[in-house]
């Protein structure tokens, strides 16, 4: 895997000062031109009609944000999309003092996509803190009220900050037609990969997680899932679905070898360039094998608590570094090792 450098201004590493201005400034991280920083003059948002301002208190660092750091995405701003929050201010009182998560695809719910029910594939949607909407990596931000989803009372800020990592996680096991008990393989030992492994094992197949870290495979014993280092498994054309979370070519290729003919491969992940990439994909086995290709993105939120109530999902473990507001830039860098699991920004 790459590893990338965020290039960050001299300024950016000093505290946070606790002293606010009389405008009310905000801190909060931003990037600009792939240079990222502590900007400490964020004007105080104020929630239109139809939004909340929400006062952040966990916010998980996703390849998304990376991706942005890297110049990537087409993001200038305020950054970070997954968090749990308490909202401060709307207009609805029902959801003020509300502790909350969010769907970060932002649509016009007259659009036509949202009519269709496809509201997180509106061309024109904004994202939060990665397209046209500046992030929750700050003291304050707002989102729409449409897009928040509370929190249970028993499900901690720990575990709701991967609410929207598990819907994803549920949607790729919706989004395949599994009969009998199908073999399936998850290549990837990222956050992806370990949950959407836990979320296929809990169904009427043979899971197994091939990846090369063996702390990652650790956990899968843990939780009573097969798991094998990548080298060390045979490529017999003999699964019935490969679930891709890696996002890059080489595994799109070892997929290929695989899976059986007519079988399944679900590339899960967000739609970031695969810039690993050093040959082109040779798609021959594709049409050869007559395989399916599906691509997976975000899920129902609300299923993704769902999954936490009671699916038997395991979450201990996969924070493995925490950092505090002040320290957020070093968050991001941390982020990019490829030994983390979940960087977690406490914010309270």
């Amino acid at each position: 895997m790459r590893i990338y450098s965020i290039l960050l201004c001299a300024h950016c590493v000093a505290p946070l000062s606790t002293h606010r201005s009389e405008k009310n400034d905000l801190n909060a991280v931003r990037c600009q031109n792939t240079e990222v920083f502590l900007d400490r003059e964020v004007s105080d948002p104020t929630p239109r009609h139809d939004q909340a301002l929400i006062r952040p208190t966990r916010v998980l660092i996703a390849p998304g944000d990376l991706a942005a750091c890297r110049g990537e995405l087409n993001h200038e701003g305020v950054l970070g999309h997954q968090f749990v929050g308490v909202v401060e201010h709307a207009d609805d009182t029902q959801w003020i003092g509300a502790r909350v998560i969010g769907n970060v695809n932002i649509a016009d719910p007259n659009s036509e996509s949202a009519r269709r029910g496809l509201s997180n594939h509106d061309p024109d949607r904004q994202i939060l803190g990665l397209r046209g909407q500046d992030g929750c990596l700050s003291e304050r931000f707002v989102l729409e009220t449409r897009n928040l989803t509370r929190v249970p009372d028993g499900i901690d800020d720990d575990r709701a900050i991967f609410a929207n990592a598990l819907a994803s996680a549920v949607h790729a096991s919706q989004i395949v037609h599994l009969e009998g008990k199908p073999y399936i393989t998850v290549l990837g030992e990222g956050l992806s990969g370990l949950l959407c492994a836990q979320v296929m094992s809990k169904l009427n197949a043979s899971v197994r997680l091939l990846g090369v870290n063996t702390d990652r495979l650790e956990l899968c014993a843990k939780w009573g899932i097969r798991h094998r280092h990548l080298n060390d498994v045979g490529r017999r054309r003999d699964q019935d679905v490969v679930i891709d979370t890696t996002m890059n070519s080489s595994s799109l290729a070892i997929a290929m070898e695989m899976v059986r003919p007519r079988g399944t491969i679900v590339l899960k992940g967000e739609p970031i360039p695969m810039l690993d990439s050093i040959e082109p994909i040779d798609y021959a086995p594709i049409v050869a094998n007559e395989l399916t290709v599906v691509g997976s993105r975000c899920g129902n939120i609300s299923e993704g608590l769902n999954a936490m109530s009671t699916g038997g999902i395991d979450l201990s473990g996969l924070i493995t570094k925490r950092f505090r507001f002040d320290d957020a830039i070093n968050a991001l860098r941390t982020a990019q090792e490829k030994e983390q699991i979940a960087v977690i920004v406490t914010m309270d």
